[in-house]
């Protein structure tokens, strides 16, 4: 190439680069260049007329609409993906810049590129804009294709690095509900992965989709609320009046003879008259095929987002069909009754795409803490049905927290204090005032039971995660004749509530190896959430669990501020976890109650008889010879007794342990047999 022929090289790139985009529209781009691969449902050229729904959403994509954000809160195997795809080749050929699409998992990356791969080896005008995919050819890769005006990346959101240092016009995201909730802890991904649009705020345009997943924890539910929250109405055959296709208006019948599943079909909500399958491909049609379905907007919504929602009940006809709905829903229905919710999430989230809240056997903080007012537990006396008391404590940066719980038979349980000691865990136990000093003290104060018994604590537990380990190792080490026992989560699914032999952990107050070292008690942290879980509803009994009334509402809404949740997992399926509803709001109440919960199975309380229950409170508490009628009941009496101390405290009395002035202790007893409880706490 000679200077001259540089010279209109570099012209011509100025002049294509000051010049507007071409008039896109991706719709009538799909339908008129794009190609299905060969290994689809249905190779050859895209055709609207297979996939209604999406004609709108492609034309929302075109860079001449306004919208800035496209939200698809779609089911599983619908439209979703190949949108995205039809997008950005359109973009690449009539509207090129960076583009940068992320997805949740490595595998799904390297999926999602080998689509892209054949949509380029199969559309002929692709084919002229993007680099060859040749080996050795850097610039068309797994993670980076090159075409003429720009770079499509494919990365996973997983890491921080992956969403930095790339300026992109267009930003798809797949499955966004299978996001972190925050990368690196550097934030949300979704904002991370939008803010690398900041220099073309003019004409960027973001994609969005995924299935939904718990509700009120489901990112695709936010930004779909963000939007327009459009939905797809299609005509009654019968009486023309156009409705969504909901649940509600689902039926579904067994064949008498046989009992199988044989027949689905929709009510319409107007005239009542019954619609089946046959008629979907007709009420599908929009105003272009001749039809007169159409999507319709709920919302205004932000001004910048579009959202749609679409479920399996609209799925293009020779795909899922309704009678394969019904009978995957009467399936996972069977399975919830059975108390398997799983599946029924699954049909919520994957077909239905709704988020998913099993409400059978949980309760809200506001129910729980009426409960709490209803009851009026006093605070730090143990009610006449429980005997034994557990301490656990949680460490952050600044402060210790300690919740005591007494239990009784059947391991119906009550909420008796709840303590904050501020100050570092980096302090050293022996250091004075230091939060260690305060919960060594707190340990050593017994507490009033209603028939006016001392009874201390038979254990303690202390967390050992987060950023003070070794700190807790320390303390606890020096402390285990004292009944200390240091803990550590393990969020992996069938786990016992806590291991029967603790793990040796090798340290000294300065952190080197001595022999024996501290025990660490392993917890399974999901199985204990799940048991709370299950008999939070519970108003008494076995499994119960009461609160006294000084909890404030802070405190119950950390307790419900975890929800089981159903994850995808690489090569397909799901795994059930436990994730946080807020993600930024604390949950300290609730580790505290599991800790707890792992502490009475450590002293074996769940394996204790009534007989076992008996004798222990035939050796705490001595029956009284002579019982006064008229005499005021314990627990009232220590009530009022607390009333009458509260007023004439001091303002600058110290609060670090709150309690009344109690009847003289017990005397120390041996325990039950075959029980520890007594040992650890009553010697």
């Amino acid at each position: 190439m000679n200077i001259a022929d540089g010279f209109e090289v570099v012209r011509d790139a100025a002049r294509r680069g000051a010049q507007p985009d071409p008039e896109l529209f991706v719709d009538q781009w799909s339908e008129e260049f794009m190609v299905l691969p060969r290994d689809a449902a249905e190779p050859g050229p895209y055709r609207l007329e297979r996939t209604p729904p999406a004609r709108r959403i492609l034309q929302v994509l075109s860079p001449r609409h306004p919208a800035k954000r496209v939200v698809i809160r779609g089911a599983s195997q619908m439209l979703k993906t190949q949108v995205m795809i039809n997008w950005l080749a359109a973009s690449a050929h009539r509207a090129p810049a960076n583009m940068l699409v992320l997805e949740p998992t490595d595998s799904l990356a390297k999926r999602l590129s080998a689509r892209v791969a054949k949509t380029i080896r199969d559309v002929p005008v692709l084919q002229q804009v993007f680099a060859p995919a040749r080996s050795r050819d850097a610039r068309n890769t797994v993670a980076a294709k090159d075409f003429l005006g720009g770079t499509l990346y494919i990365a996973t959101a997983g890491a921080a690095a992956n969403l930095a240092e790339i300026p992109a016009r267009y930003v798809g995201i797949d499955e966004v509900d299978r996001l972190e909730f925050s990368v690196d802890g550097e934030g949300d991904p979704v904002e991370l992965a939008e803010a690398r649009a900041t220099t073309f705020n003019r004409n960027c345009k973001f994609l969005e989709v995924s299935s939904p997943t718990v509700k009120g924890r489901s990112k695709i539910d936010a930004l779909y609320e963000m939007g327009t929250q459009e939905v797809y109405l299609v005509p009654c055959p019968h009486c023309g009046h156009h409705h969504e296709l909901l649940l509600e208006n689902f039926r579904h019948a067994r064949d008498p003879d046989t009992g199988y599943m044989a027949r689905a079909w929709f009510v319409c909500p107007e005239c009542g008259a019954e619609i089946d399958e046959r008629h979907k491909g007709r009420m599908l049609r929009d105003e272009a095929l001749g039809g007169t379905a159409r999507w319709f907007a709920k919302s205004v919504g932000d001004g910048e987002t579009v959202s749609f929602h679409l479920s399996a009940f609209y799925a293009q006809p020779g795909s899922i069909t309704w009678l394969q709905l019904a009978r995957q829903l009467a399936r996972a229905r069977d399975r919830d009754e059975r108390g398997d919710p799983d599946a029924l999430q699954v049909f919520y989230n994957t077909r239905l795409a709704l988020s998913y809240s099993d409400t059978r056997d949980t309760a809200t903080w506001q129910e729980l803490q009426a409960r709490q007012l209803d009851e009026k537990l006093p605070a730090r006396v143990i009610p006449d049905e429980a005997l034994v008391v557990t301490i656990s404590v949680d460490t952050q940066h600044n402060r210790l927290e300690a919740q005591a719980e007494a239990w009784g038979h059947g391991m119906e349980h009550w909420v008796i204090d709840h303590q904050v000691f501020m100050g570092s865990p980096t302090a050293m136990p022996s250091e004075p005032g230091s939060c260690w000093q305060k919960l060594d003290a707190y340990r050593r104060e017994p507490f009033v039971h209603a028939s006016g018994v001392l009874i201390p604590a038979s254990v303690y537990g202390i967390d050992s995660g987060g950023q003070n380990t070794q700190d807790v190792y320390n303390y606890g080490a020096a402390r285990v004749q004292m009944g200390c026992l240091i803990l550590k989560g393990a969020s992996k699914p069938n786990r016992p509530i806590i291991s029967s032999t603790p793990s040796k952990v090798d340290i000294d107050h300065a952190g080197g190896k001595v022999e024996g070292g501290a025990l660490l008690w392993s917890i399974g942290t999901d199985v204990a959430k799940d048991h709370l879980l299950n008999r939070w509803k519970l108003r008494s009994g076995p499994g119960a669990m009461h609160f006294n009334q000084a909890l404030p509402q802070g405190w119950f809404e950390q307790l419900v501020n975890e929800a089981p949740r159903l994850k995808r997992v690489p090569g397909g399926g799901f795994r059930r976890s436990w994730d946080r509803i807020d993600h930024g709001a604390p949950n300290e109440a609730l580790d505290l109650s599991v800790y707890n919960l792992a502490l009475a199975h450590n002293l074996g309380l769940h394996k204790w008889t009534p007989s076992d229950w008996a004798r222990l409170r035939q050796r705490l508490i001595k029956p009284q010879v002579t019982p006064d009628l008229f005499a005021v009941p314990p627990t009232q009496a220590l009530v009022e007794q607390e009333a009458r101390a509260a007023d004439q405290a001091s303002p600058a009395a110290p609060a670090t342990v709150q309690t009344s002035a109690p009847p003289a202790a017990a005397s120390p007893l041996d325990p039950p047999k075959p029980r520890r409880v007594l040992n650890r706490g009553l010697r």
